[in-house]
């Protein structure tokens, strides 16, 4: 398996794998051109963050969304990650796992704070997973004001 920082040929497999990741993880049917537009927008650099894929014998199997915080009480940047898929044929063979230690790596060499990830309290067996990495949510929770369009 390969990790490497996504680029603007892989918009397709991202846009596929980031409706079937809401549909799967929280039943929501999205727009595919308005998560086109928010892809592209982060793969031309025209917006904060970075997608990461893993490649294996060439095909994309999984992807990582990561936005960028600055946190005051670090005095730098901490890393969320903001959406996570993999391909349903890729699942427990340690995809995930590659991709996160990758960009745990990555994040430490950039000098980030920390990463960060919210959770449904209700999504136990994603809790699971990431417990699994040796993330703990148990200190930490989100709270958010969503506004619509």
């Amino acid at each position: 398996m390969q990790v490497r920082r996504a680029i603007l040929t892989d918009l397709n497999v991202l846009v596929s794998g980031n409706l079937t990741m809401a549909q799967e993880t929280e039943g929501l049917r999205l727009d595919a051109e308005t998560v086109r537009a928010g892809v592209q927008a982060v793969l031309e650099e025209r917006a904060p963050g970075a997608f990461w894929v893993v490649e294996q014998h060439g095909q994309v199997v999984g992807q990582l969304l990561i936005t960028y915080e600055w946190s005051d009480w670090r005095n730098r940047p901490v890393w969320w990650i903001q959406s996570v898929h993999v391909d349903a044929a890729a699942r427990r063979h340690g995809v995930f796992r590659t991709l996160y230690v990758s960009v745990r790596q990555q994040a430490q060499a950039a000098g980030a704070g920390g990463l960060r990830l919210y959770v449904d309290t209700r999504n136990t067996a994603a809790q699971a997973v990431y417990r699994s990495l040796g993330m703990n949510g148990d200190h930490y929770r989100v709270f958010e004001d969503m506004f619509s369009a």
